[in-house]
């Protein structure tokens, strides 16, 4: 007769915790009573399935087979485990059947984008993913990159699309472990002024140039309101902001008007004739992409508009 024997198969917090994986391979090798034909099963090879038993039994702190020669035999130990395996498994099978139901079923999709630089792939992505997915509901919204990412982690966000600079190699190692993304289309910001400006014969304008003109800019929230602040400070500039916003069609009609200089895409300065667009030294080039997170489920409809926007915009 044995005694109350206590198995665990939910570890605390901070101690190894039985896996998925684990149940699968203890279930097998009690149904063969064989880790050959276990194995076999689980296309795993039979030392592996050996020493992931012997592990378990480390773990439970109880033997879970009786090995002979040529034979397996399950443990009154293993045969509890194997009651408790087997439900946990059961609810498994279950919850993805429910899942894989919801994902077929969900007809929404949401998606983030800067407003300096979403918009210039964003209309052409939507229009082709309408064509093929016409019954789904595509939920956009423009905010800051950070304020993005926020929304992304948060699972209030499936993609993004913006730009994302580092500082540091270190930064952005750590960055791509989170993120999946996809470069779409290289662009870089310009100054831009009024075609009646007196600045608007430059072929590229220095701060000390910039700060002669009254600014429109982004809200400070910007990742580019912040940088060009930094630029002036470093440059020990003062500067005068006649307005902020959160829409760069201001930011396009006061420097069409001539009221005030912003920062816009060089592809807005060279679509609007009113307006000149000037290289500047921290106006580098970047990739506009597409972000989404590694740990995320993707429900179909997210599939097919990342499939949509590598379509449109295929790696060079």
């Amino acid at each position: 007769m044995i005694g109350l024997i206590q198995i665990d198969i939910s570890r605390k917090s901070g101690e190894n915790a039985m896996t998925i994986v684990q149940m699968q391979y203890f279930q097998a090798v009690c149904r063969y009573e064989n880790f050959t034909r276990a194995a076999e099963e689980l296309h795993i090879s039979q030392p592996a399935m050996s020493a992931a038993m012997k592990d378990l039994e480390k773990e439970c702190g109880v033997p879970l087979f009786v090995r002979d020669k040529n034979s397996l035999r399950v443990t009154d130990e293993g045969k509890i485990l194997l009651e408790e395996a087997n439900l946990v498994l059961g609810q498994y099978q279950q919850m993805n059947e429910i899942v894989r139901d919801l994902a077929l079923t969900r007809n929404y999709m949401r998606v983030g984008l800067s407003t300096l630089s979403g918009n210039q792939v964003y209309p052409e992505i939507l229009l082709e993913y309408q064509k093929r997915r016409p019954g789904v509901q595509v939920m956009s919204v423009e905010e800051s990159t950070p304020r993005q990412f926020e929304m992304l982690d948060a699972g209030l966000l499936d993609v993004i699309i913006t730009i994302k600079r580092f500082d540091r190699e270190e930064e952005q190692k750590k960055f791509e472990k989170v993120y999946h993304h996809w470069p779409m289309k290289q662009t870089r910001m310009c100054f831009c002024v009024g075609r009646e400006n007196f600045l608007a014969g430059e072929t590229f304008v220095t701060p000390e140039q910039m700060v002669t003109q009254p600014l429109v800019l982004l809200k400070e929230n910007f990742s580019q309101t912040t940088r060009i602040k930094q630029m002036f400070r470093e440059s020990g500039l003062d500067y005068h902001v006649l307005h902020y916003t959160n829409q760069m069609y201001t930011v396009e009609r006061f420097v069409e008007k001539n009221v005030a200089a912003g920062f816009l895409p060089e592809s807005v300065s060279q679509s609007n004739p009113k307006i000149v667009g000037i290289p500047y030294r921290e106006g580098s080039r970047a990739y506009i992409e597409l972000f989404w997170r590694k740990d995320q489920f993707l429900f179909p409809v997210v599939k097919d508009f990342i499939r949509v926007a590598k379509e449109l915009y295929p790696k060079k």
